[in-house]
């Protein structure tokens, strides 16, 4: 496997000595005249290799003290412009020199891209790999800027931060701790060196216990860490339309990883988020839900923070069962984040107020009115995620005002395939808007799961899960449905056996489009040599069908009679 689709390098800094001799670039927009404010501006060495790096302020400057020396160029880039660079230039010894550079506006490619076609990152060059390169460069800028804004100098964030345990089976939220802070400091976020975690890992031991370690923006830019992953597009947009520039470790990595997908807007090419996954953990700390996410934002000066960050982190426990088998898995989840509500420069004046004063709150029921506990209520585009407790209550809060679409996830329909659209809400500051939402009925889920499916007249669909002992579903197991039909050929009533077998999905999840109503059906699952206890139903023909949970146990079930 070749090491990546696109080489990207980066230099390293080099700080000079500050002396008297100083270089003032000035970034203007070419048809107006009009300073751009955050845009990137590099001072490039005669070598090429990039010497220094600063945000243009409110009057577009930039300024680059103690460069003394000859054939220095300036080059300045900013998403949605088309990158300038003015030089080469000389700066004698206590000398001012000024350069205006005027950037002219580019064309946003991106929303042109076709994510379908997009191939593994094998593949080095050619049209994949300059669209490849596109999307990262518009990454890049966004994420040099928040790299340049944590150093360029300290600020005050007021910030939040919680921890939580979430319950590994129900997912529901234990307990949880918020802290305030408002306190100066570099960053409210930041990772370790890249180049210890790409050599130690993602995730390291501290004296007995794992620590999990997200990437900042000066980790993903640095040359360890792209040296070390390779990229490609995402097979497909989000469901906001966003297209996703994905990573992964290389196949020589031998300590635990990250792989995972920068989300970008096509119409603006900004960067919105990233979220990933750990790699290369134990088998028994493994899940889809071991990751985390970090957001982006652009800030009215022109500089990019994080203001919300989140890591997911499984806590393994030992349990028997009756047998006195020993079985380590996820038990919980331990999750850790913060939001920043507000940011100050050193002198008081206010970035951007980010504080939320309002939120969404409501109840998750059943088609028949039981409060549901355990779904996943979440909105667009933000890593703000709660679970109804157990009478269905959730609230989400710190909202700014606007217009907001919620998700609601049930875990058990989405193994079926059945993830309902959004629904919008208003936020207004100060409150707390309701939003009450009712699950889908069973003949509604049944209708969607079948909907492509080719049923004959009368007939209803069954389907449901396979599940271990903690109600984790159990892959590549064979469910079989049994049924005796009677018929009347030459006026003789007969009975004819039969059966149906399907073999579960990846998440346990199995259906049958068309079983006999108004019959006795026994219906069992096994894997191997262990086989689940016998369900007799039968279905009346009035009903769209049913749905089970099965449950494969070890120890369980009887013969089965061919």
């Amino acid at each position: 496997m070749r090491t990546a689709l696109v080489t990207i390098a980066l230099v390293s800094v080099v700080v000079l000595p500050v002396r008297a001799q100083t270089v003032v670039a000035r970034v203007v927009d070419d048809a107006s005249g009009q300073p751009l404010i955050g845009a990137l501006v590099h001072l490039v060495g005669s070598d090429g290799a990039l010497n220094r790096s600063a945000l243009t302020d409110d009057l577009g400057r930039a300024l680059f003290i103690g460069t003394l020396g000859e054939d220095w160029r300036v080059r300045a880039e900013m998403i949605g412009r088309a990158t300038t660079e003015v030089g080469p230039f000389s700066v004698g010894e206590g000398e001012t020199l000024s350069r205006e550079i005027r950037m002219a506006a580019s064309a946003i490619v991106l929303e042109g891209i076709d994510v379908s076609a997009s191939e593994r990152c094998e593949i080095r060059g050619g049209n994949e790999g300059m669209i490849v390169a596109d999307v990262w460069n518009e990454a890049r800028k966004a994420l040099a800027a928040a790299s340049i804004t944590d150093n360029r100098g300290l600020y005050r964030y007021e910030t939040v931060r919680y921890d939580r345990e979430i319950d590994a089976y129900s997912s529901a939220i234990l307990t949880e701790d918020r802290r305030r802070r408002s306190v100066p400091m570099r960053t409210p976020f930041e990772s370790r060196p890249a180049e210890e975690l790409v050599r130690g890992g993602f995730v390291q031991d501290d004296g007995g216990s794992d620590v999990y370690y997200a990437p900042d923006a000066t980790a993903l830019l640095s040359d360890a860490f792209l040296d070390t992953h390779c990229f490609r597009l995402a097979g497909e947009r989000n469901d906001e339309g966003f297209i996703g520039l994905e990573f992964e470790p290389t196949e020589d990595r031998e300590v635990p990883d990250i792989e995972g997908v920068m989300w970008l807007d096509p119409n603006s090419a900004e960067l919105q988020w990233l979220e990933y996954r750990y790699t290369g953990l134990a088998r028994e700390r493994r899940s889809p839900q071991v990751g985390g996410r970090v957001d982006f934002r652009r800030m009215p000066d022109g500089s990019w923070i994080v203001p919300e960050w989140w890591i997911r982190m499984p806590v393994v426990g030992v349990s028997r069962d009756f047998e006195g088998t020993r079985t380590t898995e996820i038990v919980r989840y331990h999750q850790t984040g913060g939001q920043v509500m507000e940011v100050k420069e050193a002198g008081g004046r206010g970035l951007g107020r980010m504080a939320r004063t309002g939120g969404i709150e409501g109840v998750v029921r059943d088609s028949v009115g039981v409060p549901l506990r355990g779904v996943r209520v979440g909105v667009v585009g933000s890593n703000q995620e709660v679970y109804s407790n157990a009478e269905g209550r959730y609230s989400i809060t710190g909202l700014p005002e606007g217009r907001y679409r919620v998700r609601f996830v049930d875990e058990r329909l989405e193994i079926m395939g059945y993830v309902p659209g959004p629904l919008e809400r208003d936020v207004v500051s100060g409150e707390m808007s309701w939003l009450e939402y009712v699950t889908p009925s069973v003949g509604d889920v049944l209708f969607e799961v079948c909907r492509d499916e080719d049923v004959a007249a009368g007939l209803v669909s069954l389907a449901g899960i396979v599940a271990d002992r903690n109600g984790q579903g159990v892959p590549l197991a064979t469910v079989r449905v049994e049924f005796t039909e009677f018929r009347l050929p030459s006026g003789l009533i007969l009975q004819d056996r039969q059966w149906m077998e399907i073999t579960t999905t990846r998440a346990g999840f199995f259906k049958f489009c068309g079983v006999p109503p108004d019959t006795r059906l026994t219906v069992d699952a096994s894997l191997d040599d262990v086989t689940s206890d016998p369900i007799v139903l039968e279905i009346p023909a009035h009903e769209t069908g049913r749905m089970l949970v099965i449950e494969l146990l070890s120890g369980t079930g009887a013969e089965r009679v061919p």
